[in-house]
């Protein structure tokens, strides 16, 4: 019936489908193994970022704590200084009421002193000034160093939640690691049953092959017994040809087996061949041709095969001859 061999083996292209299973798996686990590694890169730079910022916190504390101290000292000689100077113009005024009380004192030196007094008094103002501006930065200085201890409690804070969730993170990797064993354990065991259960379905379709073979053997010897060969004598001969690839189906035909093949598509084909069972009154006998690497199994094959035949062939759309196989 074919110039070739029809393979008709079935479901020969099935374990090509199945090897996709452990990639698909293994990139899942990938991306999972990436996102906590990439979790853990992210805390692991946050928490050097808190770490220099803790850092620069105690430096800046340190370098406060210094600037307190130089200003202490300072504020302690402004002080000393300041009650230096009122002793001064205490002495200086009992000096003038002495020397008031005497009539003593002349003119000059009393002009002399009372500069002295106002000098020392206009130092005095200015030693006080200074004392306040220096208790104001103090002030400041306090206030900088409290905000800086927060901020550093704050970081200290922040630091101890990264380490929770990196705990955590490491707890969850660690039950999806467990997760991943059983998921291989029972994949595997899976893997197993399949393949037990492919060789029972090869097993069951080399039967069914056999069946069939034996069947089809049967058919043609009832066949010759019951009614004559189906023959292309005296009949207009057409030959098609089918196969499947990559791209899809593709049907090819010619008639009287003469000259290049047509291509044309499967409705194409059945108006075509509709058209000559009605011009060609001796009717028409369909040969149906298989390339040797066609793509087909056995069940589509003779889809293809017997609905042509049935439809167009002399053969099989004669009322008397129904029930035959080619």
């Amino acid at each position: 019936m074919s110039d070739g061999f029809v393979d008709i083996r079935l479901n020969r292209q099935e374990g090509q489908g199945n090897e996709s299973f452990w990639p698909s798996f293994t990139d899942i686990m990938t991306v999972v193994v990436m996102i906590f590694l990439i979790a853990m890169v992210v805390l692991l730079i946050r928490n050097n970022e808190l770490v220099a910022q803790v850092r620069a916190t105690m430096e800046a504390e340190r370098e406060a704590a210094e600037l307190a101290r130089s200003t202490g000292e300072l504020n302690e000689d402004l002080a000393l200084r300041l009650h230096t100077a009122e002793n001064r113009v205490a002495e200086l005024q009992l000096e003038l009421m002495r020397q008031q009380e005497r009539g003593q004192q002349k003119s000059a030196v009393i002009e002399r002193q009372q500069q002295d007094i106002q000098q020392l008094i206009e130092e005095r103002d200015d030693i006080t000034q200074k004392a306040a501006q220096l208790a104001l930065i103090r002030q400041t200085l306090e206030a900088d160093l409290d905000a800086e201890r927060a901020r550093l409690a704050t970081a200290q804070q922040n630091i101890s939640g990264l380490e929770q969730n990196l705990s955590s993170l490491q707890q969850r990797f660690a039950t999806n690691q467990q997760q991943l064993s059983e998921i291989q354990e029972k994949a595997a065991k899976q893997l197993q049953e399949l393949e037990e259960a492919r060789r029972q379905q090869k097993e069951i379709e080399r039967k069914y092959l056999v069946l069939v073979g034996e069947h089809d053997d049967l058919q043609v010897k009832y066949d010759k017994l019951v009614k004559p060969a189906r023959s292309p004598k005296g009949r207009y001969l057409v030959e098609v040809r089918y196969w499947k690839d990559a791209k899809g189906e593709h049907i090819n035909y010619r008639e009287l087996g003469r000259g290049k093949y047509q291509t044309v598509t499967m409705k194409q084909l059945e108006q075509h061949l509709a058209k000559l069972k009605k011009q060609k009154k001796n009717g028409l006998y369909i040969k149906v041709v298989f390339p040797e690497k066609s793509g087909l199994s056995y069940s589509e094959a003779w889809k293809f095969t017997s609905g042509l035949h049935k439809k167009f062939d002399y053969y099989f759309s004669d009322p008397a001859n129904q029930g035959g196989r080619p």
